[in-house]
């Protein structure tokens, strides 16, 4: 009677399991099953499992290869687990499949328990999420400029393939490593500070917008960049995105412009001051030749005029060269 009961207790912990169970002997033959391994069958096939039969009629054609491989390991006294897409009339459900070697108690081998648990939900979720993942490392590594993802430790966990051409660094270089390593040494006293102030209040900032700041590249370069933070939660955990864009070029392009535009209001300033003075010079002495001076006088007058013609002519030939070297910068 105990030994009976203890069967129909074992019987109900089976039945009660969330997964579908069954115990086969060396020969394939079942000797123990639960409920749920019955309803699954059912539904599948709609073959009804009974004690003793040769549980190789139950599996599909396409599991029989994967069903061997994993009894012969589990017979060689070897635990085994894979996850795989069941299908059968239209049904295709992801299950765990694990094969144990079942003991008696004289630690006898009595055969292959298997334990197949429906991971559907699961599964298909993590499928979703890696091709999420997936498509925002492929937009990632299509963006035009350098991404950086960054963690609370200020370590840089992952960057795309621009990173790489922008500093020079392969990115097995850069994973793990502190971002720091791309800020130049003067500039990262108190980077560790910002950083952390950053994550207890993270929002959208645009560094060197208006106001110049630097990187450092792996041959120790600096360069001007352009850096756009953004904070992001995934799995409770916080990172930061840095989008880096190296504006070298367009800094030493829109400082070029200021010297030009310097260059060009100091030739206004030429023009409107220095060369009244000749021009009046010149006005003033054809009005005194026109008044009627002696032959002396006049030419003493006229070694005036050409003198001012002559600083006239210079400041338009400065004003020309100045303009040529100015544009060509």
């Amino acid at each position: 009677m105990n030994l009976e009961r203890s069967i129909n207790y074992a019987q109900m912990v089976l039945d009660n399991s969330t997964d579908a169970i069954v115990l086969m002997g060396l020969d394939y033959s079942v000797l123990a099953f639960n409920q749920n391994l019955v309803n699954t069958i059912q539904a599948y096939s709609g073959k009804i499992l009974k004690i003793g039969d040769d549980y190789r009629n139950f599996v599909t054609a396409n599991d029989k290869e994967v069903f061997f491989d994993l009894f012969q390991r589990a017979i060689a006294e070897e635990s085994v687990t894979i996850e795989r897409l069941a299908s059968l009339n239209d049904i295709s459900i992801w299950f765990e499949y694990k094969m144990n070697p079942t003991y008696d108690k004289e630690k006898n081998l009595l055969g292959v328990c298997l334990r197949a648990k429906n991971i559907d939900v699961r599964k298909k979720m993590e499928i979703a999420l890696l091709e999420s993942e997936q498509k925002f490392r492929n937009l990632i590594e299509s963006a035009p400029n350098a991404i950086l993802i960054v963690d609370q430790r200020g370590k840089i966990v992952h960057c795309n393939l621009e990173t790489e051409n922008t500093f020079g660094f392969p990115r097995e270089e850069l994973i793990n490593q502190s971002v720091e390593r791309l800020v130049p040494l003067h500039h990262r006293k108190g980077h560790d500070r910002l950083l952390e102030g950053y994550f207890q209040a993270p929002r959208p900032m645009r560094i060197g917008k208006n106001q110049v700041t630097s990187a450092v590249k792996k041959d120790g370069t600096e360069i001007q960049v352009e850096v756009s933070l953004n904070g992001f939660v995934v799995n409770q955990t916080n990172y930061v995105s840095a989008i880096i864009v190296d504006i070298t070029e367009k800094v030493l392009a829109d400082n070029k412009i200021k010297t030009q535009i310097h260059e060009l209001k100091e030739i206004a300033r030429i023009q409107s001051h220095e060369i009244r003075s000749p021009l009046a010079n010149i006005l003033g002495l054809i009005d005194l030749l026109e008044s009627g001076m002696s032959e002396d006088t006049t030419s003493e007058i006229y070694s005036y005029l050409r003198k001012s013609a002559k600083d006239l002519d210079h400041l338009v030939c400065d004003i020309v060269n100045r303009t040529a070297i100015s544009l060509s910068k």
